[in-house]
């Protein structure tokens, strides 16, 4: 093989994968950051709680029974800020995940099926629990 086939060959390479690259790249940068993208597959939202810069959501997944909190920033803040999410069914221990985020605190997960659940969540100073509900 010539030299100058070679650099072609090398060339053709780089750009191919160069656009792979570009390819999966841009989706991933672009995903919104959603609660069912937070907590996966087969999650629905069923309660939300507003927090003004914030927003904290109770999701659903009828399939395994679980429930899952997030709570997610209304846009990115450019830096990182306090935020949490929680929930605990009857009779259970409290999951929780607060701390610095830049998105989103949780997902925080619990099997609760025919169990109530409290849940809640924070942003800043802000904190919010909801009593027992969501009992089915």
């Amino acid at each position: 093989m010539l030299r100058s086939d070679r650099l072609k060959s090398a060339a053709v390479v780089t750009a191919v994968a160069a656009a792979g690259l570009l390819a999966t790249a841009g989706p991933a940068s672009a995903a919104a950051t959603t609660p069912s993208a937070v907590c996966g597959s087969g999650y629905q939202v069923i309660d939300s709680k507003d927090l003004g810069p914030a927003v904290i959501y109770l999701t659903y997944n009828s399939s395994n029974g679980y429930n899952c909190v997030t709570t997610i920033l209304d846009s990115a803040s450019g830096g990182a800020i306090q935020l949490g999410a929680s929930v605990q069914k009857s009779g259970g221990t409290e999951i929780k995940n607060f701390g610095s985020f830049t998105k989103f605190a949780g997902p925080v997960y619990v099997s609760a099926p025919n169990t109530c659940i409290k849940w809640g969540g924070g942003v800043q100073d802000v904190i919010w629990k909801s009593g027992w509900e969501h009992c089915g």
